[in-house]
């Protein structure tokens, strides 16, 4: 799972309900593993691999999907001052996640920009390990 997924995770259940509906809604598909996926890592997806070091490592996302991305991450970024202290309290400098909220934030930004981009051309994602 990418680190700004982990750190999703970790502190997703201090955010209030009304970012975390926003901030699931866009990294659900694109920061998840392979084996939750559309079609479990079956048919467009390839199974997840038995190698310990390179496993669930393809986030995808099909055409038809980034444009809710891109309204999720319409509502979502405006809200991010309001991750901070659950950031800080859940995941700073803890190994495997950002180093600190503004990496986190970073992070989101870049895919918020590939995943804007991409709806307006009518292109799905696939990150590659």
């Amino acid at each position: 799972m990418p680190a700004p997924a982990r750190a999703w995770a970790d502190l997703r259940s201090l955010v209030d309900a009304s970012v975390r509906e926003p901030m699931d809604a866009f990294l659900d598909g694109l920061l998840r593993n392979v084996d939750q996926a559309p079609g479990g890592g079956r048919g467009f997806f390839p199974p997840a691999s038995a190698d310990r070091w390179h496993r669930h490592v393809l986030p995808a996302c099909p055409p038809e999907v980034l444009p809710g991305k891109a309204r999720a991450w319409e509502r979502l970024e405006p809200r991010f001052e309001e991750l901070r202290a659950p950031f800080t309290a859940a995941c700073e400098g803890w190994a495997g996640r950002p180093d600190t909220f503004e990496d986190f934030v970073a992070l989101l930004r870049e895919w918020g920009d590939v995943t804007g981009a991409a709806a307006r051309r009518g292109w799905g994602l696939v990150g590659l390990p």
